[in-house]
C-alpha cells in the first residue's frame, strides 16, 4: 500500500503539483490524498486512480498494478467475455513461465491479430 502512495507522491512532485492543487483537480480532499500518499489509507476507487493518472501524466495500468484495486475496464471485460476469465485461470493454474507467456502473446499477436511488426517477427525467429 505504501508503494502506491509513494509512487503517487513522486509523480505529483515530478509534475510540480502541490498536494492541495492535485486534490482539487481530482475532486478529493487534500487530507485524503495525504493519507493515501503516506500509506495510511487504502488506494482509492478505480475512477479516482484514473483521474490521478491523468493529472499526473501517468499510465493508469502502472498505478493499478501497485494496488489491489482492479481496473473497471478489466472487470467489465471479464464479465462480458467469460472465455477471457477461463484463459486467465488456465494461465494461473498451469503457472506458465515468462517465456511461455511471451510465446502465447506472440501467437495471439501474429496468428490471431495478424500483426507482423519487426519485433514480433524477430522474437518468433529466435
Amino acid at each position: 500500500m505504501t508503494q502506491f502512495g509513494e509512487t503517487l507522491r513522486q509523480l505529483r512532485e515530478a509534475q510540480g503539483l502541490g498536494l492541495r492543487e492535485t486534490a482539487a483537480i481530482v475532486g478529493i480532499s487534500p487530507a485524503y490524498l495525504s493519507r493515501i500518499e503516506r500509506g495510511k489509507e487504502h488506494p482509492p476507487k478505480p475512477e479516482i486512480i484514473k483521474a490521478l493518472a491523468k493529472v499526473l501524466a501517468a499510465d493508469p495500468d502502472v498505478l493499478f498494478r501497485l494496488c489491489p484495486s482492479t481496473d473497471p475496464d478489466v472487470v467489465t471485460l471479464l464479465k462480458e467475455k467469460p472465455k477471457v476469465l477461463e484463459l486467465v485461470r488456465l494461465v494461473m493454474t498451469k503457472e506458465l513461465s515468462d517465456e511461455q507467456l511471451n510465446k502465447v502473446e506472440r501467437f495471439i499477436k501474429r496468428d490471431i491479430l495478424g500483426e507482423t511488426s519487426s519485433d514480433t517477427i524477430l522474437a518468433v525467429s529466435e
